[in-house]
């Protein structure tokens, strides 16, 4: 058990700083929503093709979906962005609630597909 709370916590913080360095590359946009509704994106889509590679093995799937792809998407950020954004159009934040939501559903789907026609 000790073990596996080791790689969550060493994957979270990899997952973490990965997540900040590329919030950080974005700054150019000012908009933090735009840089953590990518994040989301992209770790779904990442999530889904290691999902179907790691599958069957329980260290790499606690490491690498649990702790790196859980620290580096981030629902505390996405609801930050969310009140912020809410406050300055209400319009605009709905279409960032169901935008980064079913987009992120979405790519985690298609990373799925991709991962098994790579493997069959």
């Amino acid at each position: 058990m000790l073990n596996k709370v080791a790689l969550v916590f060493l994957g979270g913080g990899i997952g973490s700083v990965l997540r900040y360095l590329l919030n950080y590359s974005f700054t150019f946009l000012q908009m933090n929503q735009v840089s953590t509704m990518g994040v989301n994106i992209l770790g779904s889509f990442i999530f889904g093709i290691v999902y179907v590679s790691v599958a069957q093995n329980t260290i790499l799937s606690i490491f690498l979906l649990t702790g790196i792809l859980g620290g580096f998407t981030t629902f505390s950020q996405f609801t930050f962005d969310l009140i912020e954004l809410n406050s300055q159009s209400p319009f605009l934040s709905l279409i960032y609630l169901f935008g980064t939501v079913i987009i992120s559903i979405l790519a985690g789907l298609f990373g799925v597909y991709i991962a098994t026609k790579m493997v069959n």
